[in-house]
């Protein structure tokens, strides 16, 4: 288990959001995300694949993170609704080998709660939660070029660009963001 991460909030709650722990009901909102056909072209820059398969990996790696790290991505559900938009939250990005030991913040919400600033909203919460919890030296964001929406939070969080991979599975180049500790 990472140290700090015993203390990592297992929930919280933003002026507008409710984000908490990933748990095993939670597979099929998580597919309800992966199939909005947005949401594939803003994380993946393509056409929509398989949302139960992405759904059942994302399900599994996120659930698996908590256990092994003691912290990880939240659910994300405005105040008063039952209905997943998505999920936010620190986590390691052991999807991209060089930067596998950091920790990114990252958010996905389904195309109809984009435009009202929740992104940011969360994440700033898990940016805050990172920081204080885990202690990284950074936090970093990894996030396709062409997603304009994702660059503009990230930069609201005051990340900068500082350098690029490639995500092995897709074979794109990630610029990866980073906000440093003080």
């Amino acid at each position: 288990m990472d140290s700090g991460a015993n203390s990592y909030p297992e929930a919280v709650d933003t002026e507008r959001l409710h984000l908490r722990r990933f748990q095993p009901g939670d597979r099929k909102g998580i597919e309800a995300v992966w199939a909005d056909p947005d949401v594939w072209k803003a994380l993946r820059g393509g056409e929509p694949g398989d949302p139960a398969a992405m759904a059942s990996e994302t399900f599994e790696r996120h659930l698996r993170h908590w256990d092994d790290h003691g912290f990880g991505l939240w659910t994300a559900t405005e105040l008063g609704s039952d209905e997943l938009a998505g999920w936010i939250g620190a986590s390691h990005p052991t999807f991209v080998p060089e930067v596998a030991h950091e920790i990114e913040i990252g958010w996905t919400l389904r195309r109809k709660y984009w435009g009202r600033g929740l992104a940011t909203e969360a994440a700033r919460a898990a940016t805050e939660a990172a920081s204080e919890q885990l202690r990284p030296e950074r936090l970093i964001s990894l996030i396709l070029p062409t997603n304009a929406r994702s660059v503009a939070v990230a930069e609201r969080l005051g990340m900068a660009p500082a350098e690029t991979v490639v995500h092995p599975e897709l074979d794109v180049e990630l610029t990866v963001y980073e906000l440093r500790s003080s």
